[in-house]
């Protein structure tokens, strides 16, 4: 991999690098560029690090290149005017990069571990990205409502198609019928031709009745549904969801300005938590010499010194108290917003299902009201026929009736003929129904993917988080273990007692983090290189040396920047001490 670095941050002139996979050691003074370049790298990952972020402020253009398997990846900076223009393409853009491809102070996660904080949900969520999962899976979860409302459509439509074809044959056959009586008739009597006409009056009213009852039903449930819609318009109430989320709005304001606040004093807690217990070191070891300045001071000094910070902790943490105390009520009329915000939205999209069926009804009242009207008109038609009817009836009487007959059953079947070309033909939509059936399978299918998916992902970091904690902590030869509760918070156990994370050395806080960014750059990221500072890791030789060892092979390129009075870029065999040098 070949890296050029021109005007970033405090590199102010071309630096060239060539690294060889495996593990490269970095060695510079301080203040020599070594955060310039490691952010340079970083940046080829995400593009959350803007080129202000980048380009010296002195400089008019500057660049970041990497050569990496053939293939040049860059972000090229032209300061024009009050503005920077940027060229880029970059390896990936997924800021995850900051969590997973960067070990150092500025590592959010390290920083939060430091400070003694347990909690790694955000973490886990982060780095995952398991709300994405479920917002596909949500997608997929609607499109396959709609599969399935369209499915049940389509199945009634061929079912209709099915009752019209049956109808049709029936017609088909009664004309056929008529046919043959029309070739055949003799004169049918009087009586014949009232009985068949009662028959008939018989059959339209008990249509009528059979569409009078279903008229009323449709009528009760359209006033039942009208009462439901005015209840919800008033749950619905757009000006007081205006004010919740006015409300909601000021609150997120005030939650991360605390939010903002707590951190900050979370940060000078972790800082003065540090202090101290170098402070009792260097108190226990009746130090002369100040570890900081290097100046020579009284051991009898650092007693004082640990009341101070001591009640600077314990003022800071009573801060700390007071603003996680006033979080929790923020927190909590939050969530009774939402609830109420959330009660509102249910209400609307309730009201918007309430209408469709509201028109959905009125609609079939309005077809029944036609069709029983026109059932009447029949019935009335029918009477009046029924009285007219005298005590003889020629043979060209008969026949008449039975030509009207016949004309009456020929419309029918056009209307019916007419209806089946309506819907369509029964084949093709057999064919879609089988088609959106298969479609509904898949969908099925990809959603259960999804959500052992997103199981997994919650579940394996915690698994494979106490496997490679116990395995690492053993090799550096630690004597407390690690693992990540129900609750997605760290537990830190020593000799079977449980204790606060806080209460580990600096050195144990960062392995602990430092195996979460493994465990979660395993499972969830790629990345071509992955980078450690070092300079602020407080391991021992041997313990370093090991961890070295570890490291190696978890990604193409493992860079280890390190803090020397020489300018040095060594690739690394295991163990350390073999490492032969490949630039100076």
């Amino acid at each position: 991999m070949k890296i050029r670095v021109s005007n970033i941050g405090g590199i102010t002139r071309e630096l060239t690098l060539y690294m060889e996979k495996g593990l490269t050691l970095y060695k510079a003074p301080n203040a020599y560029g070594k955060t310039s370049l490691t952010k340079a790298l970083i940046s080829l990952l995400t593009s959350s690090i803007t080129p202000a972020d980048l380009l010296n402020v002195f400089s008019d253009e500057g660049y970041v290149e990497v050569e990496l398997d053939g293939k040049l990846y860059y972000r090229r900076f032209h300061r024009v005017k009050n503005r920077i223009e940027e060229e880029k393409n970059l390896i990936m853009d997924d800021d995850r990069a900051l969590l997973l491809s960067y070990f150092s102070p500025e590592n959010q996660l390290l920083a939060r571990i430091i400070t003694g904080d347990e909690n790694v949900e955000w973490f886990i969520s982060k780095t995952s990205k398991v709300q994405e999962l479920k917002t596909k899976k949500e997608d997929l979860e609607k499109k396959l409502n709609e599969l399935k409302a369209r499915h049940e459509d389509l199945n009634k439509k061929y079912q209709e198609i099915k009752e019209i074809t049956r109808e049709l044959e029936r017609v088909d056959e009664e004309i056929k019928k008529l046919e043959r009586e029309k070739k055949t008739a003799e004169i049918n009597t009087t009586q014949t031709i009232i009985l068949t006409r009662q028959n008939r009056l018989a059959e339209l009213k008990a249509r009528v009745d059979a569409r009078q009852k279903d008229l009323k039903n449709y009528k009760a449930r359209l006033e039942k549904i009208e009462k439901e819609i005015e209840d919800l318009k008033q749950r619905a109430n757009p000006e007081l969801k205006e004010k919740i989320k006015n409300e909601l709005s000021e609150i997120n304001k005030k939650l991360q300005d605390l939010t903002s606040k707590r951190n900050n004093i979370e940060i000078e807690l972790g800082v003065l938590n540090r202090v101290l217990d170098e402070v009792k070191e260097a108190e226990k070891a009746h130090a002369s010499t100040c570890h900081v300045c290097g100046s020579k001071v009284d051991p009898s000094i650092w007693k004082t010194r640990i009341d101070i910070i001591l009640k600077e902790i314990e003022e800071t943490s009573r801060a700390k108290n007071e603003i996680v105390s006033e979080l929790n009520t923020y927190l909590s009329k939050k969530n009774e917003l939402e609830a109420k915000l959330n009660e509102i939205d249910k209400a609307e999209k309730l009201l918007t299902e309430k209408m469709t069926q509201k028109e959905n009804l009125e609609a079939n009242i309005e077809t029944l009201q036609h069709q029983v009207a026109e059932l009447e008109k029949q019935i009335k038609e029918l009477e009046e026929k029924i009285n007219e009817i005298t005590t003889s009836y020629s043979m060209e009487t008969t026949e008449s009736e039975i030509d009207k007959k016949l004309n009456e059953l020929r419309k029918k079947r056009g209307d019916l003929e007419y209806q089946l070309q309506t819907l369509g033909v029964s084949s093709k939509i057999l064919e879609e129904i089988t088609s959106i059936q298969n479609q509904i399978e898949d969908l099925s299918k990809q959603i259960d993917e999804l959500q052992r998916e997103y199981i997994r992902r919650l579940t394996v970091i915690r698994e494979r988080f106490t496997e490679m904690a116990t395995s690492l902590l053993r090799e550096l030869e630690f004597d407390f273990t690690a693992e990540i509760d129900n609750n997605y918070r760290l537990i830190i156990k020593r000799k079977g007692a449980q204790l606060e994370i806080r209460k580990l050395s600096s050195s144990e806080r960062t392995t602990v983090a430092l195996i979460l960014v493994l465990v979660a750059l395993k499972e969830y990221f790629k990345t071509p290189y992955f980078i450690v500072d070092e300079s602020f890791m407080t391991f021992d030789q041997r313990r370093f040396e090991k961890l070295l060892k570890y490291l190696n092979g978890v990604v193409d390129y493992i860079i280890i920047t390190k803090s020397d009075e020489m300018v040095q870029l060594t690739n690394e065999t295991v163990p350390v001490t073999m490492a032969h040098q490949v630039v100076s």
